[in-house]
């Protein structure tokens, strides 16, 4: 069994929200829970563990999940750095950094009444 399967939504919701928001409302809507499907983008098919204020959650590859969405938020955010390589002219190649590829996805899933 999984650690998020032992932590209940509600618990994860009472998690610190990192950068703190900026006033109640946001604090409310990013407290909300939604449900969502993990997709591995960099290791399609691959489980991953996340840690988030120090709890350790295993998300599955196509699993869907019920967190709110400061966390969901929080792994979507999880980026790769992309690098480019320039000649400086005398020989030698410049490593700069070009921008970012995501890890993961989070996908809300709608539910109709």
């Amino acid at each position: 069994m999984s650690q998020q399967e032992k932590m209940k939504p509600s618990e994860l919701q009472k998690l610190p929200i990192f950068p703190k928001p900026k006033g109640e409302k946001e604090e409310k809507y990013l407290r909300e829970l939604e449900k969502y499907e993990f997709i591995n983008l960099e290791e399609p098919g691959v489980s991953h563990q996340c840690t988030y204020a120090g709890h350790s959650l295993l998300l599955l590859h196509g699993g869907t999940y019920k967190f709110p969405r400061f966390l969901a938020r929080h792994i979507n955010n999880a980026s790769s750095p992309k690098w480019k390589w320039t000649p400086d002219g005398d020989g030698h190649l410049i490593k700069s950094r070009m921008g970012t590829k995501p890890r993961f996805q989070m996908r809300q899933i709608m539910e109709g009444d």
